[in-house]
């Protein structure tokens, strides 16, 4: 069989990944651009004192056929009484991207490497198809991702993605938090037989290994597609493949697998108001059939977008669930601006485990005055488990920040953040972090 290793290995050596990139790039977003940012903070967290100085790296060059960008922020920590020697590191993060384009196709390569505690992953994590976890220890999550795409704008087209993630727990006490490799590939090609009709022919896989009593899990699809104008307001889209999955147990060594028939359909009738969208879907799982069905409107104005999306959701012989989507960003005033995401569906995890997931960001940025400004960040997490070994779980947290510029490179801040944590057990973990610090920038490549 095939391992994770020597598929990563096939990912390194080969083209890689996402589409959509072959775009013109605006003139701002091309000029080198270089800063360091080191700050000294005091901190109070859960009633220790600690010194923090965080170092925040930002780099980004590019031309009009490719961009390069990398950030890193690497926190040093002193005085917290659970490092060794009163020194450490605290939660790290670095993420690069490359993106080459020509009129008609795309090359992305993508890196990302965040580190964090468990009870503050809220803060660093953005995906929501994973069940929410709590334990004591840390989180160390590195990504790759590559991909390609070619005849964007032609009869005949495609695109390709390789991805791989190595996710390691340390010191957790929880013996379902096992590190795992995960590699997963697709390949999309699309055929244009009449300007009204767009077919494609896909396949998808996805492999993960995992360590002590983990989950293997290796997943397989292969099938067609195809976009239509069926007039001047309604767009159909239709998609019928064939699925596989097999998960063997690490710890007792039960094997379940699901092969069956995967389907969906959408519908768009669009409007100069906002399009709507009407989906349905079903797919297999080793716990059961999943089937969807989704109404959504979309708007986009000058000041602000706003997409809403309603449904249900059901697993074979359980109850329906209702699903709910809103996004929204806008400027509130010529100060000010929001943004506020939620999210509630349904999700299965790496081990098989299937939950309803709800999740919700939201963020308000004032510019108080030409130095000043306030922003106030919202983060809730909940996992209902339908099937699996994993138990309910809940997190929410607000952060509250303050920024003063005192002169082009040297500012101030202050803020704080909270996090609230409980497990369908009983079992809860709060942290609270208040800090203020001094900081400065240093701008190179200008």
């Amino acid at each position: 069989m095939t391992g994770p290793l020597t598929l990563f290995a096939a990912l390194l050596s080969g083209a890689a990944l996402l589409p959509g990139m072959a775009m013109a790039q605006d003139d701002s977003d091309l000029a080198p651009q270089a800063q360091l940012s080191v700050s000294q903070q005091l901190s109070l967290d859960n009633g220790d004192l600690i010194g923090r100085i965080p170092l925040d790296l930002s780099l980004r060059t590019g031309t009009r056929s490719e961009v390069f960008g990398l950030t890193a922020s690497v926190p040093l920590r002193l005085g917290d009484p659970e490092d060794d020697n009163n020194f450490g590191i605290g939660d790290r993060r670095a993420e690069l991207f490359y993106r080459r384009f020509a009129r008609q196709s795309s090359v992305e390569v993508q890196g990302r490497y965040v580190e964090a505690d468990l009870d503050r992953l809220i803060f660093f994590d953005e995906l929501v198809d994973d069940i929410v976890t709590l334990d004591g220890g840390r989180r160390a999550d590195t990504g790759l991702r590559a991909g390609y795409a070619f005849g964007t704008q032609s009869k005949l087209g495609g695109e390709f993605s390789l991805g791989y993630l190595d996710r390691r727990y340390i010191d957790t006490t929880d013996p379902s938090l096992t590190d795992s490799q995960t590699v997963d590939g697709a390949a999309t090609i699309f055929l244009e037989p009449t300007p009204l009709i767009r077919a494609r022919i896909l396949g998808s896989a996805l492999e993960t290994e995992s360590e002590g009593t983990g989950t293997d899990t290796r997943r397989h699809r292969a099938g067609v597609g195809a976009s239509m104008q069926v007039n001047r307001r309604v767009n159909l889209d239709l998609e019928l493949a064939q699925s596989y999955i097999r998960r063997e147990d690490g710890d007792t060594g039960l094997v379940e697998e699901s092969d069956g028939l995967s389907w969906s359909g959408t519908a768009t009738y669009l409007r100069p108001l906002g399009d709507y969208t009407l989906t349905v879907s079903s797919d297999p799982g080793t716990e059961g059939r999943r089937d969807r069905l989704r109404f959504g409107h979309s708007l986009e104005r000058p000041t602000y977008t706003l997409s809403l999306a309603a449904g249900v959701t059901r697993l074979d012989g359980g109850d329906v669930d209702p699903t709910l989507q809103i996004a929204y960003s806008g400027e509130l005033s010529r100060v000010s601006r929001a943004q506020l995401s939620l999210q509630r569906d349904a999700i299965s995890d790496l081990d098989g485990n299937e939950a309803i997931n709800t999740s919700l960001r939201g963020s308000y940025n004032r510019q108080l005055d030409e130095q000043s400004s306030v922003g106030i960040s919202l983060f809730f997490r909940e996992s209902e488990v339908q099937r699996g070994d994993r138990q309910d779980a809940r997190s929410a947290a607000v952060d509250i920040s303050y920024s003063r510029t005192l002169n082009r490179n040297i500012s101030v801040s202050a803020g704080v953040n909270v996090v609230r944590s409980r497990e369908g057990d009983g079992l809860r973990e709060n942290d609270e972090r208040v800090y203020v610090g001094l900081g400065r920038s240093f701008n190179f490549l200008r």
